[in-house]
């Protein structure tokens, strides 16, 4: 099975929320990656939200470069999940061969995991203790699917 984490740039949210996923799943039979709806190549990943990972026991996303959800990445993906409705929706405008396969992070009702870029401490403390709840619950559904 493959999972895409999408969020705008690929350098924040998408990670550290697929290196939390990845954690909670700790599974071989699940290839977990991200990218960004308006990422460049090659951007690295921001430094505080990598330290909160690394903090948390996740990988360390030093080496972590942005990319962009291009076509292959996204079609190949068994389930793809994005940080706002807007990243679903224009995923879902450009791909509705992916409808019910593209899904926000935050569900039930859909909605955005905030953007903390360029914010406060507590601003990236907040995304990463949601990003972590919701990779939980992701984890679980995901094996329940396998």
């Amino acid at each position: 099975m493959k999972v895409l984490v999408v969020c705008t740039a690929n350098i924040c949210r998408s990670p550290y929320g697929a290196a939390a996923l990845r954690h909670h799943l700790a599974s071989d039979a699940v290839r977990i990656d991200s990218a960004g709806v308006h990422a460049e190549n090659g951007r690295p990943m921001d430094p505080f939200m990598a330290t909160l990972a690394r903090e948390r026991g996740y990988a360390d996303l030093a080496d972590h470069r942005s990319r962009p959800a291009l076509a292959r990445v996204v079609s190949e993906s068994d389930i793809v999940l994005c940080m706002e409705v807007a990243h679903r929706d224009t995923l879902l405008r450009h791909y509705p061969v992916m409808t019910g396969r593209i899904r926000c992070f935050a569900e039930g009702p859909a909605r955005d995991v905030a953007d903390p870029t360029g914010r406060e401490e507590q601003d990236y403390r907040a995304a990463a203790d949601e990003l972590d709840a919701l990779a939980a619950d992701w984890a679980g559904r995901i094996r329940r699917l396998r």
